[in-house]
């Protein structure tokens, strides 16, 4: 398997668990913190929604600069805008993939905020690194999801709302 197409397989993997975390998602309570210092639940949302297009802009742009361009994420009313959007996303993702060179994935790319650089990696590790986001932030779903009282779906196994595993 190819480099290009080991990133396309995890980002389809990672993109059928975060399905089901789209679809329990509850928008009347988009507004919730599960602690004064955590990101609202809709915020991880939206992030988590547009991480698959980490993968486009890495092999497409040398970098992110927030001074100059700063996060704007959509906003959706119901899980079909959402899933749509996320879909969407994936394939931008998926397409951008299949394109890109090997040597291009060996190219370094920045995220930055004007003269203040954050990280400078290549642009394989930031298509990994958004995996690895996509990870986390949807783990923070699942336990706001918990708070909440909204079954946890099930990422790599069972979990106690879904104790038969579903592969």
């Amino acid at each position: 398997m190819t480099r290009k197409e080991q990133l396309q397989a995890q980002l389809a993997a990672e993109a059928e668990t975060t399905r089901k975390f789209i679809k329990a998602f509850p928008f009347d309570k988009k507004d919730y913190k599960a602690h004064e210092k955590s990101m609202r639940l809709e915020d991880i949302f939206l992030h988590v929604i547009d991480l698959p297009l980490w993968a486009e802009m890495a092999v497409t742009t040398d970098e992110l600069d927030f001074e100059s361009a700063p996060y704007d994420p959509k906003k959706f009313d119901s899980v079909e805008q959402a899933m749509t959007y996320f879909d969407e996303s994936v394939a931008k993702g998926m397409a951008a993939l299949n394109h890109v060179q090997d040597s291009v994935l060996d190219q370094t790319w920045k995220l930055r905020s004007g003269a203040t650089v954050y990280s400078e990696s290549t642009k394989e590790e930031v298509v990994r690194m958004a995996h690895n986001q996509t990870i986390h932030h949807r783990a923070q779903l699942g336990v706001n999801y918990r708070l909440l009282g909204i079954p946890v779906p099930q990422s790599y196994g069972p979990t106690a709302d879904f104790p038969d595993f579903e592969s």
